[in-house]
């Protein structure tokens, strides 16, 4: 099953790793976000919500990736925080669809000072990706910062 979070409930383990991750993309202020309510503020995003909302980061076309993990992380800083914010990333499998993985298990909230968060989605032999879309999911509204954003790529068994 290609939704880890679904899977993962349904008594689902992951792969072991095979070996080192290997960096994708990293993000940085050259970089432009997608959503209009994310601006580089130094090597920072701040990204902005003025209610529950999804707001887009980046598209990320992948290389000819297989059997592995995509892992999709960033440091994030919040100060009192009163609704939620998780990651999502969308994994697009030509000619078979758009499949998700979304960090609802990681909710963040409150006062966190460069908490680490990272989501993977696993990809079985002979499933090749093309194209990822980052996601930063607000539950209400809220301004968080972000730096350290990367995608990075590790082989599984």
């Amino acid at each position: 099953m290609l939704d880890w979070l679904k899977s993962k409930s349904a008594g689902w383990t992951p792969p072991e790793t095979t070996g080192p991750p290997v960096e994708i993309q990293a993000f940085d202020p050259s970089d432009a976000p997608l959503a209009k309510s994310a601006e580089w503020q130094g090597n920072d995003l701040e990204v902005r919500s003025e209610d529950a909302a999804t707001k887009s980061l980046f598209d990320v076309a992948l290389p000819s990736v297989e059997q592995c993990m995509i892992s999709y992380r960033f440091l994030i800083h919040t100060e009192d925080l009163q609704a939620a914010v998780y990651p999502e990333m969308w994994c697009r499998i030509p000619e078979k669809g758009q499949f998700f993985s979304r960090g609802v298990e990681r909710k963040i909230s409150g006062t966190n000072h460069w908490l680490q968060v990272e989501i993977p989605f696993y990809l079985k032999k002979g499933q090749v990706a093309d194209l990822l879309h980052l996601n930063l999911v607000f539950e209400g509204a809220g301004t968080v910062r972000l730096k350290n954003i990367e995608v990075t790529s590790t082989p599984v068994a």
